[in-house]
């Protein structure tokens, strides 16, 4: 069979013909432009990275579940970066995202995500981890190293290509698929992390109406596959398994009783300095 056919034999990774491949949700083409002319800006070319626009200009062609798994075969880049349209590099380039993910590999090799906000099993410490600024204010990482985290963000990921996670088949739509990647990666025997990598992202993060439903399809799913506790998105707190359940049950009640005694503790102090005036 030799005669007719050209097999490869293959005994590492192949080679990629790019250093990034930088895939983009694109709804509008003037966010777009924006973050094209910042990447330009910073150092990626077309001599180092492809560009990949998703385009749900007119309509949604993917979603953020599908979008990965429709360009992936294509891919030519080492690492894939997956972002919003609505960033924008404002400070670090490419040489910084090199200095991070060549840091990121010697500190963990089996990493497979990273990202600029994200959070941690509820319990552990901190929760929140973030490095960008947004609407919402201005924030950095405690450390200049990467942080592990068990949830990300979805504006702007990076993987290494060849051990990429991939969201669930089962799911569609714009809400967690990051953090689902997370727990993909982890039953993978990968990592995820937070890096330092300073960008605006120019979105408010909206929790529209089909959020609760996403969230409840993936806590169900990961209950049912043993993950158990509470995990810390940037939006939301995620229960997973009955006693993670109950306790952010008990905690919403209790903030709910704060909120209540707070209010009718103001209306008697309200009372009392009325009686007193009377």
């Amino acid at each position: 069979m030799r005669d007719t056919l050209s097999p490869i034999f293959v005994t590492k990774p192949l080679p990629s013909e790019k250093e990034f491949s930088i895939v983009s949700l694109v709804a509008t083409q003037e966010r777009y432009d924006r973050l094209l002319r910042s990447l330009a800006a910073k150092g990626f070319s077309d001599e180092n990275s492809e560009f990949l626009a998703i385009d749900n200009r007119n309509r949604n062609s993917f979603d953020g579940y599908s979008a990965l798994r429709g360009v992936l075969p294509g891919l030519r880049g080492r690492y894939v970066l997956f972002t919003h349209d609505d960033i924008e590099l404002i400070s670090d380039g490419i040489d910084e995202l090199r200095r991070l993910l060549a840091k990121l590999e010697v500190l963990d090799p089996k990493w497979m995500l990273a990202g600029n906000a994200g959070g941690v099993f509820i319990g552990s410490g901190d929760t929140h981890f973030l490095h960008l600024d947004d609407p919402h204010g201005s924030f950095r990482l405690p450390t200049s190293d990467p942080v592990r985290v068990w949830g990300l963000d979805e504006n702007f990921l990076v993987m290494p290509r060849h051990r990429m996670p991939l969201p669930s088949l089962d799911f569609s739509g714009f809400h967690l698929f990051a953090t689902d990647m997370c727990l993909q990666a982890r039953a993978a025997g990968g990592t995820s992390y937070v890096i330092p990598f300073l960008l605006r992202h120019h979105g408010k993060g909206l929790v529209d109406g089909t959020y609760p439903r996403a969230q409840e399809r993936l806590e169900r799913k990961y209950s049912q596959l043993s993950i158990k506790g509470r995990i810390q998105t940037p939006a939301a707190a995620l229960a997973f398994g009955w006693r993670a359940k109950l306790n952010a049950f008990l905690s919403r009640q209790g903030q709910r009783l704060y909120r209540i005694k707070a209010k009718f503790g103001r209306l008697f102090a309200r009372l009392s300095r009325h009686s007193r005036r009377s």
